[in-house]
């Protein structure tokens, strides 16, 4: 089964070497990393979670290049288990997409089978479902697909093997135990497998704003506290794509978790100017 590059054209560009071109200039730009990175086959592989942003790449691409390039720096990850919201057609809490491989203009990845398919059986809403995973509406679902081209981009033909799920559980208790299954699946079959939340922050608030409760959201997945990210979103439900951050954290920490790193954060209003209403945008390294 391959699913197919939907948002290609759209959130990023579909010609290789304009993508090629789109990710550099993500990694380059003055809000980015600042260099393009080369993976460090040395690497301590402490990295064991992430957040990225999923926009459009002209939007987020930057923040989510400092993710990854903190990623690259790192080691080289087995598997990259990727939680994002689903915002088109919510199914199963918890949607694994479990078989065969996700296109990009920049070649395939494909779906670490055994350890989807473990999480598939793993009960607390885990299923396989591949319907949220395309979108709805007549829009193609956007939240994994864009963190893909940075894989391939960053690693190349050693890009990890990857565990799709979306996700459309609002439920602090489900969120957290989802976690703890997500860390014993990867445990019991002994992945060495960093887990990637896709998500955006505030939505449509202006600046000011959302710079204020996108600090809250960050400080609290920094300091791996579920609880206290929970209820700030419950404050500021423009946040909800944060609600993945939430089995990321607990799985890391199950997964031996010792602290997390602020590694960058923007908004929309960064690029367009217009600061009335943004989009927030935040990386995030959990280390062990």
């Amino acid at each position: 089964m391959v699913r197919k590059a939907l948002v290609a054209g759209m959130f990023y560009a579909r010609d290789p070497n304009g993508l090629k071109r789109q990710l550099q200039e993500c990694f380059t730009h003055r809000l980015g990393p600042g260099s393009i990175p080369t993976p460090n086959e040395q690497g301590q592989r402490r990295i064991i979670g992430l957040v990225a942003p999923h926009a459009g790449y002209m939007y987020s691409g930057m923040t989510a290049a400092r993710a990854y390039a903190a990623l690259a720096e790192d080691g080289i990850p087995q598997v990259a288990v990727i939680l994002a919201p689903a915002h088109y057609s919510p199914g199963a809490p918890f949607a694994v997409w479990t078989r065969g491989q996700w296109e990009t203009p920049l070649g395939a990845l494909t779906v670490d089978e055994e350890l989807a398919t473990e999480l598939a059986k793993a009960g607390n809403g885990f299923r396989e479902d591949f319907e949220p995973h395309l979108g709805g509406f007549g829009y193609g679902e956007h939240s994994i697909e864009v963190q893909l081209p940075f894989l391939k981009f960053v690693f190349g033909d050693r890009a990890p093997s990857i565990v799709p799920i979306c996700v459309s559980s609002h439920n602090f208790s489900q969120l957290c135990n989802a976690g703890k299954k997500l860390a014993e699946a990867i445990a019991r079959l002994q992945r060495d497998a960093v887990i990637i939340a896709s998500c955006d922050f505030t939505h449509y608030e202006p600046n000011a704003l959302a710079e204020v409760h996108d600090r809250e959201a960050l400080n609290k997945i920094v300091a791996l506290d579920s609880e206290g990210l929970w209820q700030t979103i419950k404050r500021y439900p423009s946040q909800s794509d944060v609600l993945v951050a939430i089995p990321m954290i607990e799985a890391c920490k199950q997964l031996g978790a010792k602290e997390g790193k602020l590694l960058g954060y923007s908004t929309s209003g960064s690029i367009t100017g217009d600061l009335a209403q943004v989009v927030g945008y935040g990386a995030v390294a959990i280390l062990r």
